[in-house]
């Protein structure tokens, strides 16, 4: 019997160990990283970005890493020269139910799959329009075959 009970108190101990995901052999926790992002209003003045900017994505959205694509790809109001030797631009749109209020962002490196994400949150506003709402951000020079996954989500207030 005392073996089953130590048998039993081993399997625990190890799994209790092994369920803490760590990054490279740390002992702490892994855990995402924010990381600061910008955009085309605190950077280059812009305004009212989500409805003055344009482009021809449907529904999705893609990384512009140069001003010949930045000025083949967006339209608008508000067309800087972006230094494209600090950013890469994320641009998408989504269409919206309603108008929108505010957007948010967050952009983190997810520690697990080493992943760089964009969360894109739009709040809806009080209008029953539904415009195709513009979301954007400069984001750190990406590697050249680095990628960023973005997920919007539409919050109602």
């Amino acid at each position: 019997m005392k073996q089953i009970v130590t048998l039993v108190g081993s399997a625990l101990a190890a799994l209790a160990l092994s369920g803490c995901v760590t990054c490279a052999g740390d002992t702490e926790p892994c855990l995402d990283t924010d990381i600061p992002i910008t955009s085309l209003e605190a950077t280059y003045g812009c305004t009212n970005t989500p409805r003055q900017l344009s482009t021809s994505l449907n529904q999705t959205y893609t990384v512009i890493r140069n001003q010949a694509d930045f000025d083949r790809l967006v339209t608008g109001s508000c067309h800087p020269q972006i230094d494209f030797t600090k950013y890469d631009l994320v641009i998408g749109n989504k269409g919206s139910m309603s108008g929108s209020s505010t957007i948010s962002y967050t952009y983190l490196r997810q520690c697990e799959t080493d992943k760089l994400i964009l969360l894109v949150t739009f709040r809806a506003g009080l209008t029953n329009d539904a415009p195709i709402l513009t979301y954007h951000a400069l984001v750190p020079k990406l590697a050249p075959a680095e990628t960023v996954e973005v997920k919007v989500e539409m919050k109602t207030n």
